[in-house]
């Protein structure tokens, strides 16, 4: 039996064909995820060279580019790895911060393994942004399917390449058995023409019986042999059709036969190995595709060679197969363009309808908080300009007493102070709402450590001669020190305080608020709890929403947490995160960046 052939894929060449496909795809990988490059990667070490990069503005990487390994780049940890590897920002990743291609600008990447069949790393196909770039799971699944794509035409490659050594080999096997034993026969001995015989009898039955034609050239006077089953591939009746070299040249398509013969003088010049072509030639009236394979058998004494067999198969099917999966293939990336063009747009509409949402939920918060003191500011200044004008014309009448005089002044004294109390009540409703809608950086900036001012702005918030059933647990290293904003850090806990103490506790004056921060890796978390009543599920959804409240009515406003929001993600630049269960207590986790 014979072994298994092993094919050596280091220096195993991709065809033009195979090219420019993988270029196109590159092209579309580049266009669908708007990033300035695309690349397949090839390794060869001890480098790593740029195989295709997309043609896309922007793009650093040129075509044969090379890079030494062992420097730090991202395609070395994934082969290395054979998995997955995005790095959002490379700049903020200290695995990252120094590898070769920030220099080039690019700090996003996301790529994967391209492996041959036989397991050996051929190299990467990965994407490069110059922005920071999560990837999201659609952008991963669509580089999953093109490197699937580019991972099947390197299967056939290899195939391919397994086939043609072995079919060498088989040839050059029986070739070398048919040389020795004709050197027999010319030497007279009988038993080895016998033996030559029944060797090409297996021969002939190896080869024609599994659908091959062979062809025997002379090269010296440019006759060739063509088997029964060879002149049937070519649809020849009668030998005498093509006599010579020149006249089956003939049958070559124009457009192949360049490439033929320029291969075929490549191999006479350095006889070893086989001889392999795809070529399409005449039938009739139709073009079929050929696979010619050959071995030189005979050389003069100055190594000229005199003599080449050969076969012929027809492998038209196998190239319509490929036209079709390349038909397949180019549909299916229209269709990902068009539904990736589709979620986009369904993307963006969402996005609005959420935004339109948002303010619309904002405005009718402020229409129906400032409708109370703006309908009492109306009505008291309507009462005071009636009483004047009564007071007026009882001037005029001269019946203006001293004890109607009295009664006027005192009523206008109530409506003033009913005018100021609700004036400063929407002025309040104002600036509160203007937090929300303000960036706040212009808040100063320095360092501090956050357990001495927690610790004093708790005392102040909650002063035991007030709330002495309010118990604090302050957890906060003292060696903690932190580049922000503490003003903003004070406002947010107050917040949180005042929605412990108007919700949590019911207007009960016991519990336990705890507040606890550390340093997790470049973030810092700020931990805020209490053992109130909690917050139902159906409503946590909704905390942050400004004018979200369950006490309208009651001096609620719907603001506290909705300040919370928006001092973590817009000065702090941080996420929070709700926990609560009903009668359990309600826990707020909030990160942000520790500088």
């Amino acid at each position: 039996m014979r072994a298994t052939v092993k094919v050596e894929t280091r220096n195993l060449a991709v065809g033009h064909d195979y090219a420019e496909k993988w270029q196109e795809v590159l092209d579309l990988l580049a266009s669908m995820v708007s990033i300035p490059a695309a690349l397949i990667m090839r390794a060869q070490p001890p480098q790593i060279k740029v195989f295709l990069s997309s043609n896309s503005d922007g793009n650093p990487y040129e075509e044969e580019e090379m890079a030494d390994l062992g420097t730090g780049l991202y395609c070395e940890t994934v082969m290395a790895r054979r998995g997955e590897l995005i790095v959002p920002n490379a700049l903020a990743d200290p695995g990252w911060d120094s590898n070769p291609d920030i220099k080039l600008g690019m700090i996003s990447y996301m790529g994967m393994p391209l492996i041959w069949p036989n397991q050996d790393v051929f190299g990467t196909i990965c994407v490069l942004d110059r922005e920071e770039n999560p990837y999201n799971p659609t952008y991963r699944e669509l580089l999953a399917q093109f490197r699937s794509m580019v991972e099947r035409d390197l299967r056939q490659i290899y195939n391919d390449k397994a086939r043609a050594q072995e079919d060498a080999a088989l040839r050059a096997e029986e070739a070398e058995r048919v040389r020795r034993e004709f050197d027999l026969l010319r030497a007279g001995e009988q038993k080895a023409l016998q033996a030559l015989r029944e060797s090409e009898e297996r021969w002939h039955f190896a080869l024609e019986g599994a659908g091959d034609g062979v062809w025997d050239w002379d090269i010296a006077s440019g006759d060739i042999f063509f088997s029964p089953r060879c002149r049937q591939l070519l649809g020849l009746s009668r030998a005498a059709e093509i006599a010579g070299f020149k006249l089956w040249q003939t049958g070559i398509h124009p457009d192949d036969l360049p490439t033929v013969l320029a291969d075929l003088a490549s191999h006479l010049r350095q006889p070893q190995g086989s001889f392999v072509t795809e070529h399409r030639f005449l039938k009739g009236e139709d073009w079929v595709w050929l696979l010619g394979r050959g071995m030189v058998v005979s050389c003069d004494a100055q190594g000229q060679p005199l003599r080449m067999i050969g076969t012929y198969s027809d492998i038209s099917e196998r190239k319509q197969a490929e036209e079709e999966l390349q038909l397949l293939n180019s549909h299916l990336e229209e269709r990902v363009a068009t539904r990736t063009a589709e979620l986009k747009k369904a993307m963006q509409q969402i996005s609005s309808a959420e935004k339109q949402a948002a303010l619309a939920r904002m405005v009718a918060g402020m229409a129906h908080e400032l409708n109370t003191p703006i309908g009492n500011i109306l009505l008291c200044s309507s009462q005071i300009q009636a009483d004047v004008a009564g007071i007026v014309k009882a001037d005029a009448d001269k019946q203006l007493s001293r004890k109607t005089l009295q009664e006027f002044l005192e009523k206008t004294a109530e409506s003033c102070e009913l005018l100021q109390r609700n004036s400063a009540q929407a002025g309040d409703l104002i600036s509160r709402f203007k937090q929300i809608a303000v960036d706040q950086l212009d808040q100063p900036r320095r360092s501090f450590h956050p357990a001495k001012i927690m610790a004093k702005l708790l005392q102040t918030l909650l002063p035991p001669e007030h709330h002495p059933g309010i118990r604090i647990e302050l957890q906060i290293p003292q060696e903690l020190v932190l580049e922000n904003y503490p003003s903003a850090l004070e406002q947010l806990v107050s917040h949180l305080v005042a929605n412990s103490l108007a919700h949590g506790f019911g207007g009960r004056n016991q519990g336990m608020i705890r507040l606890s921060m550390q340093r997790a890796q470049h973030n810092i978390e700020l931990r805020y709890s209490d053992d109130g009543k909690g917050i139902d599920g159906e409503l946590q959804s909704k905390v942050f929403d400004p004018f979200f409240t369950t006490r309208m009515g009651q001096g609620g406003v719907g603001l506290g947490l909705a300040l919370v929001h928006n001092i973590v993600h817009v000065i702090l630049k941080g996420q929070v995160r709700l926990e609560s269960e009903a009668r359990q207590g309600a826990s707020f986790i909030i990160t942000f960046p520790a500088e």
